[in-house]
């Protein structure tokens, strides 16, 4: 250890490393190699470990991923229900609706009397009867 970093110790740091260095200097020469061997081989395995276990850090990822992903499938499967279109036709619809009797008469209503024209009433049933009129086009 350097100047440096005795300067930067505490009592009690000082005097643990000296009672270490004391006890690691006392060993055989064999317990030493031991020690050394076992130490460097804990320290090949935890890196080799740790390069061949690297999909247990990816594993929670992946499933929160691909979670995800189903739930974005899923939901995008769904569609909102889809509103009727407006035609576009000619202004018939417009018609009927500005019709003031257009709306009794589809709800089998009696409209006033004076209003109602049943002449054309016949003749549009005639004529629809005959081929000639085309209903609901």
């Amino acid at each position: 250890m350097n100047d440096e970093q005795d300067g930067n110790m505490t009592p009690f740091e000082r005097r643990a490393h000296t009672l270490l260095e004391g006890s690691a200097q006392g060993l055989s020469a064999g317990t030493r190699s031991r020690l050394t061997r076992a130490r460097y081989a804990a320290l090949e395995h935890r890196t080799g470990a740790a390069a061949s276990d690297w999909w247990r850090r990816w594993l929670p990822a992946g499933a929160v991923s691909a979670a995800a992903l189903a739930v974005l499938l899923v939901v995008g499967q769904i569609s909102a229900p889809k509103a009727p279109q407006a035609s576009v036709g000619g202004g018939e619809d417009l018609e009927l609706l500005a019709d003031s009797d257009a709306l009794a008469i589809a709800q089998d209503q009696p409209a006033q009397e004076a209003d109602l024209d049943y002449e054309f009433y016949a003749w549009a049933a005639t004529e629809s009867d005959a081929g000639h009129i085309e209903v609901g086009s």
